[in-house]
């Protein structure tokens, strides 16, 4: 396994997302939360443009909306007048303020400004700072970095309380950035089936999904609420899907004694029987025999597709997490991986055997000339069209179908659904 970072001068078609926007997408999924972009007011209104047409709903976000001189004295007071202007208008219960690369390039001290805001005044909101440099990383570190943020401002909170009593069967579910609302919400109903209350967090599958809709609000109208998130610390176990987000739960066990369990994909039928076996073991009980009846369906169908899997070459370009997850099944099937890109080096990436490109859509299409699939966001359409490639799209964003919030690959059935897919097209 290699993982080259090509040496290009600009990107072309690129596959990185900002920073920002994984922040942004974090507090999609903490109930009436916002958070506020510091810089540009068209950073935020790239980000809510691109969000709306991906998820089809409402986005919360705000501004500081710096102008030039903003930049040149400091955008310390820009950042503490849109805090008070949300805080009196809106009424918040939690609030994140995310620093763009304009600001991070330009020095503000974004955290220790919001820290000596906290010092003097006691909003009746849970405010944290996150640095999110658009010069690094991409939509998935984005996220990591802010739920990171967001556990050590509530540990900072209950320092005084902690270790707390544990809840009895509560798990703590940390759902990767890569995962639907409609795979989030596949994984808490496969846990609550073996009895266990769940709190997620972020939980997009209750707030980006239209759910709760009742008239326009500039706040999320679901996800997980500041009471379940000071529930985090009760919990007898949490379990993380995604890689990106084991230092979270390494958090929480630092912090509240809590375990945790890393499961970087539930996509694929080693994954999920590694899952249920642990949820087995946790619980002990069996399990739902639906979800037999669902493997028994993800075998049969993994053995009608994989004559239009085999000798197959497929190019894929996703997120760190998102491309191990679908590489693994991809696998199983029987394909032939023939060129990977990803938008940054991750951690989940060194334990993957493929060589994997840290590039752009441009680079994917040069590996595209003998490839029978190509699986991407939206943005790799063309490419595709042009190496006259099958095309899947998955990840974000996804801005030519409806739907892809509610989309399912996690689970027996998950993976099933995702299997169909993929064949069909190659078929």
């Amino acid at each position: 396994m290699t993982i080259v970072k090509l040496d290009k001068k600009l990107a072309i078609n690129p596959l990185k997302v900002s920073q920002t926007l994984g922040g942004v997408l974090a507090l999609q999924g903490l109930f009436r939360a916002i958070p506020l972009v510091h810089g540009s007011q068209g950073c935020a209104a790239f980000i809510k443009a691109l969000m709306t047409q991906h998820y089809r709903e409402p986005v919360s976000i705000q501004t500081t909306a710096l102008q030039e001189m903003n930049i040149i004295f400091g955008g310390e007071r820009s950042t503490i007048e849109a805090m008070e202007t949300i805080l009196n208008k809106h009424h918040p219960s939690l609030m994140a303020v995310l620093s763009t690369g304009l600001t991070e390039t330009a020095g503000d001290d974004l955290i220790g400004n919001i820290k000596n805001y906290l010092k003097t005044n006691e909003p009746n909101c849970f405010i944290f700072p996150v640095a999110l440099p658009d010069f690094e990383g991409s939509l998935e570190s984005g996220f990591q970095l802010t739920v990171e943020a967001m556990i050590r401002g509530l540990v900072e909170q209950q320092k005084f309380t902690l270790p707390m009593k544990k809840k009895q069967n509560q798990i703590n579910l940390l759902a990767g950035s890569f995962l639907t609302a409609g795979d989030v919400m596949e994984i808490k109903k496969i846990i609550q089936s073996f009895g266990f209350s769940v709190i997620t967090a972020p939980d997009i599958s209750t707030s980006l999904t239209g759910s709760l809709q009742k008239g326009f609000s500039p706040l999320s109208q679901g996800g997980a609420t500041r009471e379940q998130l000071q529930g985090l610390f009760e919990s007898e176990m949490t379990i993380a899907v995604g890689t990106s987000l084991e230092k979270s739960a390494q958090m929480l066990e630092a912090a509240a004694g809590i375990p945790y369990r890393l499961f970087p994909s539930l996509t694929g039928l080693k994954a999920n029987d590694e899952f249920f076996s642990f949820l087995q073991s946790l619980s002990g009980k069996k399990g739902d025999s639906f979800y037999q009846w669902e493997r028994d369906n993800l075998l049969d169908c993994i053995l009608d597709s994989h004559f239009y899997f085999s000798g197959k070459k497929i190019v894929i370009g996703l997120e760190p997490d998102h491309l191990f997850s679908i590489v693994n099944v991809c696998k199983e099937l029987g394909g032939t991986i023939d060129g990977l890109v990803s938008s940054f080096s991750a951690k989940v990436l060194s334990n993957m055997e493929e060589d994997i490109f840290i590039g752009d859509l441009d680079d994917l299409e040069t590996m595209a000339d003998n490839a029978d699939l190509w699986i991407s966001n939206s943005h790799g359409e063309k490419g595709a069209d042009r190496k006259n490639v099958a095309f899947l799209p998955i990840g974000f964003p996804i801005f030519h179908q409806i739907g892809s919030s509610l989309f399912t690959s996690v689970g027996y059935r998950g993976t099933t659904n995702l299997i169909i897919k993929m064949s069909n097209l190659l078929m």
